[in-house]
């Protein structure tokens, strides 16, 4: 391997499928109010989405996200990645299951 390349390390378990759409995020950061943005949705896996932002949001920041979708449910998680982009971020947001009763 030449000494320029590095290996790529993804954690995810699965595969990710191009989408697009919008959604209202609403972010919960500690000690502070919570902050609503609007987000561009790029792609979906079996536990996560994968989304622009106009707004650095920091990885750990629990989130609820609300599609324009009305078919569409909210869903709840964690964002895991946050990459600056030209004008944007991209945002890995992570769902929490749901533990049936």
């Amino acid at each position: 391997m030449d000494s320029n390349q590095s290996l790529k390390f993804d954690r995810r378990r699965g595969g990710r499928e191009p989408i697009s759409g919008t959604a209202v995020a609403v972010f919960q950061r500690n000690g502070r109010e919570p902050m609503l943005t609007s987000v561009r949705v790029a792609d979906v896996g079996p536990g996560g989405l994968g989304v622009y932002s106009d707004l650095e949001i920091k990885p750990g920041t629990a989130f609820s996200l609300y599609p324009d979708d009305p078919m569409q449910p909210r869903r709840i998680g964690r964002v895991v990645r946050c990459q600056r982009l030209a004008t944007s971020y991209r945002l890995g947001l992570h769902f929490q299951q749901s533990i049936a009763a």
